[in-house]
């Protein structure tokens, strides 16, 4: 099931969250972040905010 990760701060969509991977896009840069256990920081390009992906094992969000 795919879910949409967005910035905690300003709502703007960071990715595209699917269990085993996330997939990054903006303009013409594409990013997937495969594998068991990731982490995976963002700095949102709305309101510069740092938000924080993790999955695997224990997957949770967070914005710094």
């Amino acid at each position: 099931m795919e879910k949409e990760w967005r910035c905690a701060q300003c709502d703007c969509l960071l990715g595209i969250d699917s269990g085993a991977h996330v997939r990054l896009r903006h303009k013409e840069a594409q990013y997937v972040v495969d594998g068991g256990d990731y982490n995976v920081i963002a700095v949102c390009r709305n309101c510069s905010a740092i938000n924080e992906r993790s999955g695997g094992r224990s997957s949770s969000s967070r914005s710094l």
